[in-house]
């Protein structure tokens, strides 16, 4: 077999070999290296790949971890499409933190990746922590000291260095050990981690497919607006996201979300009203405008649905997302998950929102009922807002509570 970990494959014929070996392996796995600084969409400049062709137990029936193949393509010397819809093609896939890959791999290539497992959020599920890093996560399995002083370096220089390629492989060299590990830890957590991964991939596509139309969607601090303000929203979001397209700069060079909505609800009538607004880029000054022509040609919103009035929560509702956060922590605690996972607090006030506003059934579509956080969390909230469940002082308890059946 022919190794290319020394040398990035830039020649069409070796990018093809490379993918054809992801097709037939049990277990591929990938990193991309790009640079993202004051571009819309990343400029991708290295692609690492690895994999193991198939996995063997020896005679007592433990695995047989065997060495991967690695593989480094330059995306800045050939077409790197055959290799990234092999990973879109395959049934497993494994990456490390890939949010931001995968984003990069939507909006390059319009792929999808729905094979994938996060190692990031498999060690979250395992107990190692929440959001631990590469380096750590091998430290912690495989007693491996990963260096880090090239995290920062510069991946559009040619050529590569000999140090920076070194530090690219190992990215993906050790994927396949760590994964095996970590499922053999999560054993029947499995499919909560595969669920997660999933939703790192949807939440990555999203990301990649915002039009300006859609792009005021993506826009923050809209709680409590009103009709005409979110018109303008709509307005300067999409123009906002045209520029970004135009000029391949990212959103918050252009206009940051606040100063966009500050712009949306005093809707200014001259340009130097626009100027005047503290924290205006030099940009937005320049096509202030612009601003206002978009702001102008706001309307209000066709669809009845399109803006949802917004009321503070009652005050039963504020105190049973209380609880049911506390439930949620308790439950992580005893499971030894990254809270998160189970439930945010924006999860816990929302689930006692709608139950409060619509009743239970209304909870159903949320995502402690209609996710595999049903058998974890999910029968426990139903339970405790239906009194079957009590959640008690327990001084015992490492969490001080304890989750117990009512006696009614």
């Amino acid at each position: 077999m022919v190794s290319w970990a020394v040398t990035p494959a830039r020649e069409p014929s070796e990018v093809a070999a490379i993918a054809e070996a992801l097709a037939r392996a049990e277990l591929v796995t990938f990193d991309l290296e790009f640079l993202a600084q004051d571009r819309l969409i990343p400029t991708l400049c290295l692609v690492q790949v690895s994999w193991v062709e198939h996995r063997e137990l020896d005679a007592d029936g433990r695995e047989i971890v065997a060495p991967p193949r690695i593989a480094l393509v330059d995306p800045l010397a050939v077409d790197v499409g055959p290799v990234v819809q092999a990973l879109a093609a395959h049934p497993r896939v494994v990456a490390h933190a890939a949010r931001q890959d995968l984003w990069v791999l939507a909006a390059r290539f319009g792929a999808v990746v729905p094979g994938l497992v996060d190692t990031q959020v498999m060690a979250a599920f395992a107990g190692i922590g929440d959001q631990v890093g590469l380096a750590a996560l091998a430290n912690e399995l495989l007693g491996l000291q990963l260096g880090k002083e090239l995290q920062w370096t510069d991946w559009g220089t040619r050529p590569l260095s000999p140090a920076q390629l070194a530090y690219a492989a190992d990215d993906v060299r050790h994927l396949p050990a760590i994964y095996g590990l970590l499922a053999k830890r999560l054993a029947n957590r499995m499919p909560w981690a595969v669920a997660e991964s999933a939703g790192v991939m949807s939440d990555a596509l999203a990301a990649a497919s915002v039009t300006p139309e859609t792009a005021w969607r993506h826009v923050g601090g809209l709680r409590g607006i009103d009709a005409d303000t979110h018109a303008a929203v709509v307005a300067l979001a999409a123009w906002r996201q045209r520029v970004a397209i135009e000029l391949d700069r990212p959103l918050g060079q252009i206009v940051n979300d606040k100063i966009l909505v500050e712009l949306a609800r005093t809707r200014p009538s001259d340009p130097d009203a626009v100027r005047a607004h503290k924290g205006v880029t030099r940009l937005a000054r320049d096509r202030a405008a612009d601003i206002l022509a978009a702001i102008a040609a706001a309307e209000p919103a066709k669809e009845p649905h399109a803006i949802r009035p917004w009321r503070a929560a009652s005050l039963r509702a504020q105190r049973w997302a209380e609880v049911l956060l506390a439930i949620a922590h308790a439950v992580a605690h005893e499971a030894g998950v990254a809270p998160r996972l189970l439930a945010t607090r924006a999860d816990a006030e929302e689930f006692a929102r709608v139950v409060d506003e619509q009743g239970l059934d209304a909870a159903a579509a949320l995502p402690a009922l209609a996710t595999w956080r049903r058998e974890v969390i999910g029968h426990l909230w139903t339970g405790w807002l239906a009194g079957t469940v009590v959640l008690a002082g327990d001084m015992a308890a490492p969490t001080g509570l304890a989750i117990i059946p009512a006696k009614i």
